[in-house]
């Protein structure tokens, strides 16, 4: 017996040690493997830069937060640091500084993520403070980068249809986020805008047609790659089709499955096959293709295997990260109690991803993996995607510093460019009577009327200039409720032209993007001031002129407020510039007739 247990020993030692000699090492690739359960799960997990909660989980240190919560990915959301605007505290100050300690805190690199969909300038205008004491304002001055530009809107880029400015467009992007230590932005919006009342994808689709906006995608994404930003795809299975807004109820895809093949899949599919990294799946029905009912009601794509796992990894074989859009939305409520559960069962359903799942959501998740409820199989595909995701990426391993420095040239690339695509994007929808350019000689006073529920007329001090500086008087005014002037409507006599600006884009405010209440009696006043007095230029909602004002002899569209597009219609308006542009969208849709 003792010699059968000595050989048996001398056996196992000598397997052993040639195991250990002959063992290969872990390829880059599978260090993933070697992640416990919750490390696992963190993975999954973009939550948002809560910085005070986490804190607080870590006794007031981002190491013990992590130690408890190894989560992988932020998305750096602005509001949770909201004050009124002050000159010292900018969001390009701090939140970078917010990013270098959840990095140093973190034993694994991080994803660092926004949407940014205009740039890092589109939010850089709002103020926050500090949230750590001993953050003096000389240190929060210097720990940021001042350089972030506002972007004209998606659309631009579908009315310019250069994809040479696409790309530029999203290199622009790419390095102003590099340079604050983000690593991976939530666009491009991949959506086609066909329904001309939909509230939220308006100006921030490319076109209505897949044919025009693929080459612009497909600039948009090869930019981000080449410069280091993660790109996303947004919203599978594709937003803009009918009226409803994913922040407030599920919204759907209503087209036929041939229909969307055409349109959308066609989007979606050469997305996929040029290696797109990551698609973010919206709060969406897909009536054509689902019949995974939640008590008789089909959920969205957020919830739904038949559209996550089915349609889009299996039958469309997409091989990347499949990110959820935030589960705290409306569109995904309603079908869980709530939006923890919301969050799990997107999960289970088929998203790598999950954007804003609260902390809890690890702690379930494990739980149910452990007692069976949840397959190993299932996170072990959702971490092998993401840890791809990451080689590609160079994000295996810690790196110091987190941000790249911009290009020396960068300031004077940015006015080049986007001044050239606002050029190429400004679009002139009719000239009845030949405005264009401005009779210097016999228009002398000008008001510039501010039509939109927000005053914006701080935004248009830029346009507002620029015709000063070309010799006019100009005056500029956001209440122009008709009750107000009704008075005094003899004092408008003065004004050679009056030129109407809208600025109702997406989500301000939220809900119906047709005019509404001050909006709308603004609207009548215009209507009753003499129509050869009137030019219209819609700086956000494309549809706007030639619903409101068709008989208006000169109607514009610059799809944005930011100053390249701004300047770009001062320069139109003079005559300084021919406008080249064609609509990216059918602006006499059925639909607003």
């Amino acid at each position: 017996m003792k010699k059968l247990f000595f050989i048996l020993s001398a056996a196992f030692l000598l397997s052993h040690t040639a195991c250990k000699q002959t063992k290969e090492p872990i390829a880059k690739n599978d260090g993933w493997k070697q992640l416990t359960l919750r490390e696992k799960i963190g993975q999954t997990m973009m939550v948002t830069s809560n910085y005070k909660e986490h804190l607080k989980i870590g006794n007031d240190t981002l190491e013990r937060f992590f130690e408890k919560y190894p989560i992988g990915a932020f998305f750096m959301a602005q509001w949770h640091f909201h004050m009124p605007k002050s000159p010292d505290n900018l969001y390009d100050d701090f939140i970078p500084l917010l990013m270098k300690e959840y990095a140093a805190a973190s034993p694994r690199p991080l994803f660092f993520s926004e949407d940014f969909e205009r740039g890092a300038g589109y939010v850089r205008d709002a103020g926050f403070k500090p949230v750590r004491k001993e953050w003096d304002q000389d240190t929060v001055r210097g720990a940021g980068y001042k350089n972030a530009t506002r972007l004209p809107a998606g659309m631009a880029l579908g009315a310019a249809n250069n994809t040479e400015l696409a790309y530029a467009y999203s290199q622009i992007m790419s390095q102003e986020a590099r340079a604050m230590g983000f690593n991976w932005l939530l666009n491009p919006v991949a959506d086609l805008n066909m329904n001309p009342l939909h509230p939220l994808v308006i100006e921030r689709a490319i076109s209505d047609n897949a044919a025009r906006a693929l080459p612009i995608l497909q600039a948009q994404t090869r930019a981000m790659k080449d410069h280091g930003v993660i790109s996303t795809i947004k919203h599978f299975p594709g937003d803009g089709a009918t009226i409803c807004d994913q922040h407030l109820i599920t919204s759907a895809n209503n087209l036929s499955l041939n229909e969307w093949k055409k349109s959308f899949g066609k989007v979606f599919q050469t997305m996929i096959n040029e290696g797109v990294p990551s698609i973010m799946v919206g709060h969406i029905q897909f009536p054509a293709y689902q019949n995974d009912a939640i008590d008789g009601v089909l959920p969205p794509a957020t919830l739904s295997k038949d559209i996550m796992t089915k349609l889009l990894k299996q039958e469309m074989g997409y091989k990347g990260v499949v990110i959820s859009d935030a589960m705290n939305m409306g569109g995904a409520s309603g079908f869980y109690d709530n939006a923890l559960e919301a969050s799990v069962q997107c999960f289970i359903a088929g998203a790598d991803m999950i954007l804003w799942p609260d902390i809890a959501y690890m702690d379930t998740v494990e739980a149910r993996i452990l007692r069976g409820e949840i397959s190993m199989k299932r996170l072990d595909d959702a971490v092998e995607r993401i840890w791809n995701l990451r080689e590609k990426y160079d994000l295996l391993e810690k790196k110091s510093p987190i941000t790249t420095p911009l290009p020396e040239n960068h300031a004077e690339f940015v006015q080049t460019k986007m001044t050239q695509l606002a050029n190429e994007a400004i679009t002139l929808i009719q000239d009845k009577s030949n405005v264009i350019p401005l009779d210097t000689q016999n228009i002398k006073k000008i008001m510039l009327v501010n039509i939109s529920h927000n005053d914006h007329r701080e935004e248009f001090r830029i346009l507002q200039n620029e015709l000063i500086e070309r010799g006019f008087e100009v005056s500029l005014e956001h209440d122009f409720h008709l009750h107000s002037w009704a008075w005094r409507w003899e004092t408008l006599a003065q004004y050679d032209k009056f030129i109407v600006c809208f600025e109702n884009h997406y989500f301000k405010p939220i809900g119906s993007p047709l005019l509404k209440d001050r909006e709308a009696y603004a609207l009548w006043a215009i209507k009753n001031l003499p129509k050869e007095k009137v030019i219209a230029i819609s700086f956000s909602n494309p549809y706007y002129n030639t619903f409101y004002l068709k008989q208006t002899p000169l109607l514009i569209n610059a799809y944005s407020s930011d100053e390249f597009m701004q300047r770009a219609a001062a320069r139109l308006l003079m005559g300084e510039i021919k406008a080249t542009a064609t609509s990216p969208v059918n602006l006499y849709n059925p639909i607003m007739r």
